[in-house]
């Protein structure tokens, strides 16, 4: 069992999940930290706190000079935009688990989880692509239906891509239908593959072949490519 990325989360992932996609083999995260936005963000904090500092003051001949207090300007304008920053780390990483009869994925709320059981994947579509430096891979796989692939990373150079169906793990939700499935990620995502194909096999889908031929090593590309 894997103990990289047991956060609280992914242990109530376990408990809630064992009796459907059995035991814990891997956790894969997902992380593309937006810093970009950070100078950004930054001058808006600034942008706010100069507006404060313009429209807050109360209109009296003895009021302060606007600015009087710089050193309390600059650390409240600061600690502004981090905050604002901040809020876009909720959206910064993605995790999937590898369980022994399946692949789960949005599992933060019960009602959001999804599993991709072994069954409901083509082994022949598993593979690996690999996009130039600085180029997300995500952004260049294209399906004739907008709504025909579904991304479960973030963001990164290299993807995971197979065609199968998610189910709900909880009751009453509709089921989806069949798709392309990516997951990107900065770093090869070697490991994941492997024990992808490793559950597959110990459950008797997956045998020696073309599919794990096709799934390492990664694939270049550079330009749009159809997964359909």
């Amino acid at each position: 069992m894997a103990n990289a990325g047991r956060s609280w989360l992914v242990r109530r992932a376990e408990r809630l999940h064992a009796d459907s996609l059995g035991q814990l083999r891997h956790s894969e995260l997902s992380l593309s930290i937006a810093w970009k936005w950070l100078p950004v963000l930054l001058l808006v904090g600034f942008v706010y706190g100069a507006i404060a500092e313009v429209t807050g003051r109360p209109k009296t001949g003895s009021s302060p000079a606007l600015f009087s207090d710089m050193p309390l300007f600059l650390a409240t304008s600061a600690l502004t935009g981090l905050v604002l920053w901040g809020l876009t780390l909720f959206w910064s990483f993605r995790r999937v688990l590898v369980f022994d009869r399946g692949l789960l994925y949005g599992y933060a709320q019960k009602h959001t989880a999804r599993a991709i059981f072994w069954e409901d994947i083509d082994p022949s579509s598993l593979r690996t692509v690999e996009a130039p430096a600085g180029v997300a891979a995500d952004g260049l796989l294209r399906t004739q239906d907008r709504r025909g692939k579904t991304s479960l990373g973030v963001s990164g150079r290299y993807a995971v891509v197979f065609h199968g169906v998610a189910t709900a793990l909880a009751g009453g939700v509709q089921a989806s239908r069949p798709g392309f499935f990516t997951f990107s990620t900065a770093r090869t995502p070697d490991r994941l593959v492997t024990e992808i194909l490793r559950a597959m096999a110990e459950t008797g889908i997956y045998r020696s072949g073309p599919a794990g031929l096709q799934a390492l090593p990664p694939v270049p590309i550079s330009s749009a490519t159809r997964l359909d």
